[in-house]
C-alpha cells in the first residue's frame, strides 16, 4: 500500500485539457482529483492516462451520468470530492464544511466558484483549485502531497 503520494485536483476545466496536461506532465503524480464541470474533460484525461488513477465528479454544467460526490481515501487521509454547487458554495463554505466534518474528512475538494481557496474550517480543510480551464481568472490547479496520514495542499 501507498502510504505517500502527490494528487493533483482540478476543476473547471471548461473543454481546455491542454492545462491539465501540462500539469500532469510537470507533476508526475500518482492521482488525480477532477471535480467537475466538463466531466468529459476528465474522462479524455483518465483516456490520455490509463496507469493514472482519477476520481471525477460530474458540476453543474454536466449532464454525464456520473456521480456528484465521492468519498475517498488516500494515504490515510480522508477526501470528499464534490463540485460544489449543490452546498452553495457560491454564497460561502459553511454548508459544505458541516457536510465535511459530519462525512468524517479530513479535506473537502471543491471547484464551482473559479477562485482557488486553501484554508481550514473548523477541524476540516477546504480546499479549491480554481480554474483549469482559466475562466474568469487565472489558470490553477492543486497539489496535495500526503505522507504517513498527513497532508499538505498548495495551489499553483
Amino acid at each position: 500500500m501507498v502510504t505517500n503520494m502527490k494528487i493533483l485536483v482540478f476543476s473547471d476545466s471548461h473543454g481546455r485539457l491542454g492545462p491539465m496536461v501540462e500539469a500532469i506532465e510537470r507533476e508526475r503524480p500518482r492521482r488525480v482529483f477532477f471535480l467537475g464541470d466538463h466531466y468529459r474533460d476528465g474522462q479524455a484525461l483518465a483516456d490520455a492516462y490509463p496507469d493514472l488513477p482519477m476520481e471525477l465528479v460530474r458540476g453543474n454544467c454536466d449532464w454525464d451520468r456520473a456521480p456528484e460526490e465521492l468519498l475517498v481515501e488516500a494515504g490515510g487521509v480522508r477526501f470528499l470530492l464534490v463540485h460544489g454547487h449543490r452546498y452553495g458554495v457560491k454564497s460561502g463554505t459553511g454548508q459544505l464544511a458541516r457536510a465535511a466534518r459530519d462525512k468524517g474528512v479530513d479535506v473537502a475538494c471543491f471547484g464551482h466558484t473559479h477562485d482557488a481557496l486553501n484554508m481550514p474550517d473548523r477541524g476540516v480543510w477546504l480546499f479549491n483549485p480554481g480554474t483549469a480551464g482559466g475562466i474568469h481568472g487565472r489558470v490553477g490547479y492543486g497539489v496535495i502531497l500526503v505522507e504517513n496520514g498527513k497532508f499538505r495542499t498548495e495551489l499553483k
